[in-house]
């Protein structure tokens, strides 16, 4: 029996995860691998789903209404590089920063980001906005199963370790026949939830939760 892939957005490995449970990766059945792989992936969508975020460091390409503000929020954080942030008139804009607020995806540019869109009405007014900004950018974090020598993981340890506590109660009510009060499903991924986290993991999750601006 091969063991089951993680997804490429698992928050851990299989082998810190089975450490952590004292588990011996080299005695453990190929069956308990698999389940334990499923909750990992379960757990890793879940925690994106609840915060509204994707963590694993990859190149986005978003359309953007300009806030009419100095501040651009995009979809994801923290920016690694902008790469181009591109106009209607196909002209690279240039003057904006990312070094202090980057962290929440945010560009700050002094002029501002003014609102282009379609106006209607005698006076005018822009009533629909034009998304014509095209940024393209990498955010995220180096995932552990994704780290080299020369690339080492940058994901918070907090966020690992919340896994690995979720992974492990869900694995002992398994043990107990303790499944199947509520559920919780993404994609191709079901998630079952028999007793509530706890509160610290649950403050973790929340503190990881996209920031509207």
């Amino acid at each position: 029996m091969s063991v089951k892939q993680l997804r490429e957005n698992a928050l851990t490995t299989l082998d810190d995860m089975l450490e952590f449970m004292g588990m011996d990766a080299e005695t453990v059945p190929d069956t308990v691998k698999n389940n334990i792989t499923r909750l990992i992936n379960a757990a890793s969508s879940y925690i994106e789903a609840v915060t509204g975020r994707k963590f694993r460091k990859q190149k986005y390409v978003e359309k953007h209404f300009a806030s009419g503000y100095q501040e651009l929020c995009l979809n994801q954080y923290p920016i690694i590089q902008i790469e181009s942030v591109i106009g209607d008139d196909g002209n690279q804009i240039t003057d904006f920063d990312h070094s202090g607020c980057g962290e929440y995806g945010v560009l700050f540019r002094d002029q501002g980001w003014a609102i282009k869109g379609y106006r209607q009405g005698l006076a005018d007014d822009i009533r629909l906005g034009s998304r014509y900004l095209t940024v393209i950018y990498t955010a995220g974090y180096v995932l552990p199963k994704d780290a080299t020598e020369d690339e080492p993981e940058t994901l918070p340890y907090d966020l690992q370790m919340i896994v690995w506590q979720i992974v492990q109660q869900q694995w002992s009510l398994a043990k107990n026949g303790a499944n199947g009060l509520s559920a919780f499903s993404i994609s191709d991924v079901s998630w079952t939830f028999d007793k509530e986290l706890g509160s610290q993991v649950q403050e973790i999750i929340n503190s990881y939760k996209r920031v509207e601006c």
